[in-house]
């Protein structure tokens, strides 16, 4: 089932994309508007969401400059499971695509390390660079 534009407005939305470099990054809404790819089905983002959060830890978060741990426990938990965490910049407002990084992995997680089902979901939301080296990431350059 489709996620409709007002689900996406009223809520804190964690979705998940990889990079070129095959990378996985989860990335919290904050009423932003979600890629296309993710929007398409609330079905296939609640089974990433769902293998996400019970994948074993790989190694603690270490959080972006000046991010306080207790405002970042959310995004800790994914980093500390492999994945590069950004948060949206500007809360709720639709128009700004811009996301920060909060956490990063001590050990990356790979595309290619995930079930092929999997893989092949996340692998249709897809940042053109590497996620490795950024500090902000802009949504609008998903595919």
């Amino acid at each position: 089932m489709l996620i409709p534009d007002h689900d996406q407005i009223d809520a804190d939305i964690d979705w998940f994309a990889t990079d070129a470099a095959g990378h996985v990054l989860h990335v919290a809404s904050g009423g932003g508007v979600l890629p296309g790819s993710v929007a398409a089905s609330q079905a296939d983002l609640l089974g990433l969401h769902q293998h996400f959060l019970t994948r074993p830890e790989t190694g603690a978060a270490q959080l972006a400059e000046g991010v306080d741990m207790a405002e970042a426990s959310g995004a800790a938990r994914y980093a500390r499971r492999g994945l590069f965490s950004f948060a949206k910049t500007n809360l709720h407002n639709r128009a700004d695509s811009r996301y920060q990084l909060v956490a990063r992995p001590a050990v990356p997680l790979l595309l290619a390390e995930l079930p092929p089902e999997l893989a092949q979901l996340l692998h249709r939301t897809q940042l053109p660079g590497s996620v490795a080296t950024l500090d902000q990431l802009d949504a609008a350059a998903i595919a």
